[in-house]
């Protein structure tokens, strides 16, 4: 049974029109345990291998910058990323009293207009395909970047280093 969120996102992604090369979840036959494995490990620092914070952004490794917008940072949240760049979105959503990440797929412009139209999300996360770099919205209403390409991009946006 898919959670409300993904029935949210698949209602919306079907109102807008969008293809799948634009924007489609991930496969159910994905290794999603490995995904976030991968995550994790790019760019969390982990007190344990074992380790899985419930918000990555609390746990990004040094070097992590952070971005304050005067304004809804959502809007600001694909103009960062290549325009021409497919990416993952990555979702977290609180499923039968645990946590579950959902992982889309998708151009900067499909996942702009999709995050435009759901009601609530908690944490936003775009990530490179390559691990390069990730950037969150966090549920404070602040965005944050890690990897040399985002935190320069932040840096530009004049956005501020965290330890």
């Amino acid at each position: 049974m898919w959670s409300d969120l993904r029935t949210e996102i698949d209602q919306i992604r079907q109102r807008l029109e969008l293809s799948e090369q634009d924007f489609t979840p991930l496969p159910f036959t994905t290794n999603w345990a490995k995904l976030e494995d991968n995550l994790y490990h790019a760019f969390c620092r982990l007190d344990h291998p074992t380790a899985r914070p419930l918000w990555l952004w609390e746990r990004f490794r040094p070097g992590a910058v952070v971005l304050v917008c005067d304004d809804e940072p959502r809007n600001h949240l694909t103009s960062f990323v290549n325009p021409e760049e497919v990416v993952w979105l990555v979702l977290n959503e609180t499923v039968n009293m645990g946590d579950k990440f959902w992982f889309y797929q998708g151009t900067p412009r499909a996942i702009g207009r999709v995050l435009d139209e759901c009601c609530y999300l908690d944490e936003i996360y775009l990530v490179s395909k390559k691990y390069a770099w990730l950037l969150c919205m966090n549920h404070h209403r602040v965005l944050f970047g890690i990897g040399s390409p985002m935190q320069e991009r932040l840096l530009a946006g004049r956005a501020q280093h965290i330890t």
